[in-house]
């Protein structure tokens, strides 16, 4: 392949790798049954997984405790201005943010 093509493949696979869609996480802490903080299951080149701090639970989920393995959503846009069911502007640009995370089920243990 020439140069100037696996420059392309290569900026194409670097920006693929920066957005998230969804990913298996183990959980480390729970707050109630409201939120957790979890450590996402895909390794990085830069270490184990991304540490993601008080990633709300979904309602349907039911219990998850410490050690689940559990699957994050990442939201299309910011969820820093949601509020309740008013919409709002997310006033960020950022798309599939790691920070953006939510909890939409838990594996079978």
């Amino acid at each position: 392949m020439a140069e100037d093509t696996n420059f392309f493949v290569r900026y194409a696979e670097e920006i693929g790798a920066q957005i998230h869609v969804a990913a298996p996480a183990r959980v480390v802490s729970v707050y109630g049954t409201t939120s957790a903080d979890v450590q996402t299951l895909y390794k990085t080149e830069e270490d184990d997984g991304h540490f993601i701090q008080a990633v709300p639970i979904l309602k349907h989920v039911g219990l998850v405790s410490e050690g689940d393995v559990v699957y994050v959503s990442f939201a299309d846009r910011p969820l820093d201005h949601m509020n309740g069911n008013k919409s709002f502007v997310p006033e960020f640009s950022g798309r599939h943010r790691v920070i953006d995370g939510v909890i939409i089920g838990v594996f079978p243990s």
